[in-house]
């Protein structure tokens, strides 16, 4: 079980301190995994950080292999996992050692210690209307790397209404300039897109969806993006009981990359570096 502090800030004040776990990767047991989930809450946790709203900690756990030291904590598979070090909430409630162990229990959490970015939250009105753009884009993919008969027609027409939506908003994001909740859940999965897509039908968003890759490439300048970014094997290698080709061989002779580069042709004009707020 590694940790990682992206933050090094202090903790002597009463903000909130926390412990986050995600899944470790298949292939070293330590570095980030590919859990979608678990980079969409890593992100959250990123942003708020930046913010001075929190303190924390992220540590990787082999969910298949649990360390005794993890196990003393928590029995909990379901990742990802807050614990609670030692602060309070937006209402005052101590939260030290609360363990906070399901889907429910983590994004309340969240929204508990959540002061200053209200565009974290799922519930607000704005990522209400883009959830509802982008909700089915994850589970056509599945679907099309389960089918071998599956041409990614469908596919393709979610990424363009995806398109469609952010050519619609005209913002850097899909609720404004910054990160929203709705844009942890779009691009931890719109990643595995990207990469398990290729590997195992050659499928490429098309370069035709400006509006699209834009957005993937002001994320790739984005450090709650990049900094929470699972290798492309290990994105690979989550899809390999599920997708009809097998590729864990090649995978596991590769070295570790990160598919953060964008054709200028899939691009129409400079692409600004993000740099608003909430």
């Amino acid at each position: 079980m590694s940790d990682d502090n992206p933050t090094n800030d202090s903790v002597s004040d009463n903000k909130p301190h926390f412990e986050l776990y995600i899944k470790a990767s298949v292939r070293d047991g330590e570095s980030k995994g590919s859990c979608p989930i678990c980079q969409q809450w890593f992100m959250v946790a990123h942003l708020l950080a930046e913010k001075s709203d929190v303190h924390f900690q992220v540590y990787t756990v082999p969910a298949n292999n649990l360390p005794e030291s993890f196990k003393a904590k928590t029995m909990s598979k379901t990742f990802p996992i807050v614990i609670g070090v030692q602060g309070r909430d937006t209402k005052g409630q101590d939260i030290s050692n609360c363990v906070f162990d399901d889907a429910d229990e983590v994004e309340k959490f969240f929204e508990s210690v959540n002061v200053s970015r209200p565009l974290l939250k799922r519930t607000e009105a704005k990522n209400q209307l883009a959830l509802r753009h982008v909700e089915d884009l994850y589970k056509k993919f599945n679907l099309f790397l389960q089918n071998p008969n599956d041409n990614g027609t469908k596919l393709t027409q979610q990424l363009k209404n995806v398109d469609g939506f952010l050519g619609e908003m005209e913002t850097t994001f899909l609720c404004g300039s910054t990160i929203s909740y709705s844009d942890t859940v779009l691009l931890s999965r719109l990643q595995h897109i990207r990469v398990a897509g290729k590997a195992y039908k050659s499928y490429e968003i098309p370069k035709e969806l400006k509006n699209l890759w834009r957005y993937l490439s002001t994320a790739y300048q984005t450090k709650a993006f990049i900094q929470t970014l699972p290798s492309d094997q290990d994105i690979k290698l989550h899809y390999e009981t599920k997708a009809t080709t097998k590729l864990e061989k090649t995978i596991k002779l590769e070295g570790t990359s990160y598919s953060t580069d964008v054709d200028p042709e899939c691009l129409n004009g400079e692409v600004e570096q993000q740099n608003g707020d909430e």
